[in-house]
């Protein structure tokens, strides 16, 4: 367990030295003063740095304890995996179907996954929740949501 605690680590580092690099010729803030292209990633790449640095930290000051083993089997891995890959599928369908259709999948699916059983809930919750995001996004931020690649003209 502790090689794999070093090897995320190490990787979550390498992450955030990677969005670093990609970003140095992004613009941190436009000439108004709004938020740039390079500040989001620029934050979270600070961000999987110092975790990476935390779970080093971590592995050193255990290192008297007993390794564990992990059972890579078992639910509690599985289910975060399987989340993972909605997500995943979630970003590609937002890239062809667009953020309304995406998101009235994706929210319920998650609902669903979570033991969510009551259809009236999911039906209102996924609805205020995406006539939030649209509503934030589209009023508040004056910025677009996704839409489908195949609507674009």
């Amino acid at each position: 367990m502790r090689k794999w605690n070093l090897l995320i680590g190490l990787c979550s580092i390498g992450l955030g030295g990677l969005m670093l690099f990609l970003s140095r010729n992004m613009a941190m803030f436009d000439a108004s003063g709004v938020p740039g292209e390079r500040f989001w990633p620029y934050g979270l790449a600070w961000l999987f740095i110092v975790l990476g640095l935390f779970q080093w930290i971590a592995v050193i000051k255990d290192r008297h304890q007993v390794d564990i083993a992990v059972d890579l089997s078992s639910v509690y891995v599985r289910r975060p995996l399987i989340l993972g890959a909605m997500a995943v599928v979630f970003g590609v369908l937002l890239n062809y179907a667009g953020f309304l259709v995406s998101a009235l999948l994706f929210i319920p699916g998650v609902m669903l996954f979570m033991n969510e059983r009551r259809p009236w809930f999911i039906v209102l919750s996924t609805l205020c929740i995406v006539v939030v995001i649209y509503c934030a996004f589209t009023y508040l931020f004056n910025s677009p949501l996704p839409t489908s690649v195949f609507s674009e003209s």
